[in-house]
């Protein structure tokens, strides 16, 4: 028994041996490509896929007329992009899934973990160039951005000190101007979109901070906006900024 077995195995040293040693260098290296059995399968669905439709368009050529190939071809073309439109889609949704925090997240963070975090829905929904800036004598850090169309955008944070589910009044954030960040005033051309300045909250607004809000064009995300954009929802969308400030397929 044990000669039959030796006489199956490869010894050292043949040329079997030898390939399998180069073969394992090439992989190491990265330098090893697929063989032919490997790609055969891609090949062929490519063949199918590729000359199928235009079998079937010269068929229709052919047999019944050339309006006939030009509206499945129109047809094919319609298929072809809504196919890739739901592809698309669906990357842009895995894509904000791999962002989303939850409240208890955002009550555990502290004032600079609750920037970054306000800092990377905002990358998410498109906005770039996010980055802070000190923008007084007492350390208050904003936000700041803007649109690849040109838009700016000032963010400035308040935590409420109210939690979700704690009964009685709600208190009010106390209050902090926005507009205080220069970079948002600073280079607005005529021709450029308004400023979108926001004071982002994990609690509630006071009836004084919302008229105050009204008269100065600011936009407020209170607790229950913030848990929607946190969990997944475009902040365009919630705050109805309008069509051009919205990512496509997030609406």
């Amino acid at each position: 028994m044990s000669d039959v077995w030796s006489l199956r195995r490869s010894p050292e040293g043949t040329r079997r041996e030898h390939r399998r040693q180069e073969e394992l260098q090439l992989r190491l290296r990265g330098e090893y490509g697929p063989e032919w059995w490997e790609v055969a399968p891609a090949f062929a669905a490519l063949v199918v896929a590729v000359g199928l439709p235009l079998s079937a368009l010269g068929w229709l050529w052919i047999r019944v007329g050339w309006w006939a190939a030009l509206a499945a071809a129109a047809a094919l073309a319609y298929a072809v992009r809504a196919a890739v439109l739901r592809r698309r889609a669906a990357l842009v949704r895995k894509r904000r899934r791999a962002v989303c925090f939850t409240l208890d997240q955002v009550d555990a963070a502290d004032d600079r973990a609750f920037r970054r975090i306000v800092g990377r829905l905002l990358v998410r929904d498109g906005w770039v160039d996010v980055r802070g800036v000190r923008v007084n004598d007492a350390g208050v850090v904003h936000l700041v951005g803007k649109r690849p169309g040109g838009r700016r955008l000032g963010v400035a944070f308040e935590r409420g000190v109210e939690r979700s589910g704690q009964d009685g009044p709600r208190s009010a954030a106390a209050l902090r101007s926005v507009s205080a960040a220069p970079e948002v005033q600073a280079g607005e051309a005529v021709d450029e979109p308004p400023a979108l300045l926001l004071v982002v909250s994990s609690g509630s607004f006071a009836r004084e901070r919302v008229l105050w809000a009204a008269r100065t064009d600011v936009r407020l995300v209170d607790r229950s906006t913030l848990q929607r954009w946190a969990a997944g929802e475009d902040l365009a969308v919630l705050l109805d900024l309008g069509a051009d400030d919205v990512l496509p397929d997030s609406a």
